[in-house]
């Protein structure tokens, strides 16, 4: 059984960054999670490699293993700061932007489809401590305020699942940049690029069938 893509992705990111002694061994360690038969299982099995990686601590880390498929997938980034689309063997698809006219390590704005469930996040480097925020977003044809919830230890700001992330989703397909405001600075004046999101996402819902 091959690994899953996205997971693949972040293994290549460990082997660059591991010791050559260690590198077979995470890959044999690696290669066990993908035979493993319960996706949580998997999950959780390539969520222990990814911690051993030099930015990720090992003790009291809050971070998901999306949050690691996420920095995975958006590694060797050039100037283009659109959407990048990844598919999971099982049909899941994530897909992340960085953030405009920022110094990395830059926020990402994350749209995914796992187990036909539609999300819509921020991940950002620096965790936040506030646990909600008032966030405005803002396109040349849509205005929209929304309560996004921090979680993950202030990692993951969350703008929905389900049908909500949908109907913010569909309001932004034909914008060219999204802007944000926020009361936290950290969040506050964020741009996207989301020209090719209409493009981009369409995988996507196909895998959420919406």
């Amino acid at each position: 059984m091959s690994l899953k893509p996205i997971y693949r992705n972040g293994l290549a990111l460990l082997l660059l960054t591991s010791p050559a002694w260690g590198a077979e061994t995470l890959l044999e360690q690696a290669q066990g999670c993908a035979v493993l038969e319960s996706r949580l299982e998997r999950l959780n099995c390539y969520d222990a490699l990814f911690r051993v990686a030099p930015e990720a601590p090992t003790a009291g880390d809050s971070r998901t293993p999306q949050w690691y498929a996420v920095k995975a997938l958006e590694q060797g980034r050039g100037d283009d700061f659109t959407f990048r689309v990844q598919r999971e063997d099982n049909g899941d698809v994530l897909m992340s932007a960085l953030a405009l006219g920022t110094t990395a390590p830059r926020p990402r704005l994350v749209i995914s489809c796992d187990d036909t469930i539609t999300r819509f996040q921020l991940h950002v480097d620096q965790p936040l401590d506030e646990g909600r925020t008032q966030l405005r977003l803002s396109t040349a044809g849509a205005a929209l305020e929304q309560s996004w919830r921090i979680r993950d230890g202030g990692y993951l700001i969350s703008g929905g699942r389900g049908l909500p992330a949908i109907d913010t989703l569909r309001r932004l397909l034909d914008s060219e940049t999204l802007n944000l405001g926020s009361d936290i600075p950290a969040l506050d004046g964020l741009r996207f690029d989301i020209s090719d999101l209409r493009e981009k996402i369409q995988p996507l819902r196909d895998a959420c069938r919406w």
